[in-house]
């Protein structure tokens, strides 16, 4: 481009001073020059093709940003286990076998007093839900009377108040249906035991002298007042009953119990 602007210069220049040398040949001048050629070629080689715009480049996506992954332990330690809520029934009729606490007395225990026994055996319940052994059942004295005469008379019975299970306390709706067998320890002392049996002998003496007036039946008679007087003994004798420490009881349902698992 530039060169073509220059090449158009010198040439009106040359124009200018042929006619400014003489007018007759102006004419001849301007012919020639119409003649002439023009570098058509060169013009357009001259003419600097413009450069192809570069591509644009795509834009770069920037990687979206990653949030941080938790990790299953810290997830674990924010996130408080549950505790369960499942709740089971175990219906009426049902049997739980127990193990007393502590030993209980007719001497030490009365009427109101409580005390704890344990489960056995594990008891399964609905849905899964399961009484484990060494639950603690509460029982209370409902009767609790000395033997007088005679240890056929000891009153010892109790009732189930209520048991707890993982800490859950209920109400235990049940009976005793089963206790181990009692023990009985003798309330008079063996003095008293020995006067009775003497008292029997002595009254036995005087029979058989009455009777045989001999020496033979004054000691039969001894004997035989001596039997008399131990049984008298042995039927006035006061008991006190007892449940030993860990003796077996069995406790029936009668009503249904909920238990939470």
């Amino acid at each position: 481009m530039l060169r073509n602007s220059i090449g158009h210069t010198m040439l009106a220049l040359a124009i200018v001073a042929t006619a400014a040398c003489g007018g007759g040949d102006s004419a001849e001048a301007s012919r020639e020059i119409e003649l002439a050629p023009t570098d058509s070629g060169a013009a357009m080689s001259d003419v600097a093709t413009p450069a192809a715009a570069p591509a644009t480049a795509p834009a770069a996506t920037a990687p979206a940003a990653t949030a941080p992954a938790r990790s299953t332990a810290s997830a674990a330690t924010s996130t408080p286990a549950r505790a369960s809520t499942r709740t089971g029934a175990l219906s009426a009729g049902a049997t739980l076998a127990l193990a007393s606490g502590s030993r209980v007395c007719t001497n030490t225990h009365k009427v109101g007093d409580r005390f704890t026994a344990t489960t056995t055996a594990d008891v399964a319940a609905t849905n899964g839900v399961t009484i484990p052994a060494g639950s603690e059942v509460t029982l209370e004295v409902v009767e609790s009377a000395r033997g007088q005469n005679g240890r056929d008379n000891v009153k010892l019975a109790f009732k189930p108040v209520s048991i707890t299970v993982r800490g859950n306390t209920s109400t235990l709706t049940a009976d005793v249906t089963r206790v181990a067998t009692l023990e009985y320890d003798r309330v008079q002392s063996n003095t008293t035991q020995a006067g009775k049996v003497a008292a029997g002998a002595a009254v036995g003496a005087i029979a058989g002298q009455v009777l045989g007036r001999n020496t033979k039946s004054t000691v039969a008679g001894a004997a035989v007042g001596a039997a008399a007087g131990g049984a008298v003994a042995a039927a006035t004798t006061d008991y006190d009953g007892c449940l030993a420490a860990n003796a077996a009881l069995t406790v029936t349902l009668t009503q249904q119990l909920s238990v939470r698992g």
